[in-house]
């Protein structure tokens, strides 16, 4: 039968081959799940989950809002005490409705965390892992700006690293708190040193810890503080006079740091970095919580800095960089030996 013309003379469309899409676009067989970022064509359909993507975290709260990726591996969120997605770091003119938008997911179930992350090189595309809340030895929230980074020191096995952006600190904010409830195994505090705390006197320097601390203590009253020191300039050990010289044009600055504890928790909140060079604003805020109860091994360490040691707990699960002999050394030794 020949080809039907139409009025003009041109050939009536054809119908679609076998893999290839009505415009003429060829398919790659993958399934639209997992779309890879060159694949799109034409324009594609819009979905809720591309309308609200931006920087932001996510709590998700129902089926439907677990990004398409890691549905066959994260369950009914329904049943987890708490599920977070965390965008991919693109901006969204570079988003497509048929990309993959989320590099994890984060789900508490009980007192089991587990982390589905995106990995196009890997089997289905994601990588899991999964600890208990009695692994977890540490756990450190940190903000610089709107460089935001959750860090978990896992018993015997790597760290647990996640980075977003600070302006959804609130909600990471909040998964951490479950999280900590689940560590913590239900135990009350003990209220034991609150008539003894210190004045921050020492952070005239640094309002932001002094505002997070503040801050802390409306969330959980039972926190107190048991001891702080200010930044201060410190000074190379055995240094040579070209050292000493640049040292005093380029100073090394040790960090503030407040040392809190409700009796079964320690918190110290400090700077994401403890050692800053030069004379640059600080704008970095973090909190590491460590339950005491853990039984971990602390030991002091001198630096190459003048009257600074630094305590490593638990097979450096965290690390405190302090004053030699003072009253935020002492805290700590006696929080956690």
């Amino acid at each position: 039968m020949g080809t039907r013309v139409g009025p003009a003379g041109a050939k009536a469309p054809q119908t679609a081959r076998s893999g290839q899409s009505c415009d003429g676009a060829v398919r790659s067989g993958v399934p639209s799940s997992m779309a890879t970022d060159n694949e799109v064509t034409g324009h594609p359909e819009r979905t809720e989950e591309f309308d609200a993507f931006g920087p932001w975290v996510y709590q998700v709260r129902t089926a439907d809002e677990v990004p398409r990726l890691f549905r066959p591996f994260a369950g009914d969120p329904t049943s987890a005490t708490m599920v977070i997605k965390i965008p991919r770091r693109i901006a969204r003119r570079d988003a497509n409705p048929r990309m993959d938008l989320y590099d994890h997911l984060l789900c508490l179930r009980g007192d089991t965390l587990t982390l589905l992350s995106r990995a196009p090189g890997d089997a289905d595309g994601v990588r899991r892992r999964a600890v208990t809340a009695e692994q977890v030895v540490a756990i450190e929230d940190s903000v610089d700006l709107l460089d935001g980074r959750l860090g978990l020191r896992i018993a015997d096995e790597r760290p647990l690293v996640v980075s977003y952006n600070g302006a959804s600190h609130d909600v990471v904010g909040q998964f951490v708190a479950a999280l900590r409830r689940q560590v913590r195994g239900g135990a009350p505090a003990v209220d034991e040193a609150a008539a003894a705390a210190p004045a921050l006197d020492a952070l005239w320097q640094d309002v932001a810890l002094v505002s997070e601390y503040r801050e802390l203590v409306r969330e959980e009253p039972a926190m107190s503080v048991r001891a702080a020191h200010g930044r201060r300039v410190v000074e190379p050990i055995h240094a040579s006079t070209l050292r000493r010289l640049l040292h005093r044009w380029w100073p090394m600055w040790l960090q503030a740091a407040v040392v809190c504890s409700d009796g079964v928790e320690l918190l110290v909140l400090h700077r994401r970095s403890w050692w800053v060079r030069g004379s640059r604003p600080v704008h970095s805020v973090a909190r590491t919580t460590m339950r005491l109860s853990a039984g971990l091994s602390v030991e002091v360490v001198p630096t190459g800095y003048h009257g600074v040691s630094e305590l490593r707990v638990g097979h450096d699960a965290a690390r405190f960089a302090v004053p030699t002999g003072s009253p935020a050394e002492k805290a700590l030794l006696d929080l956690l030996g």
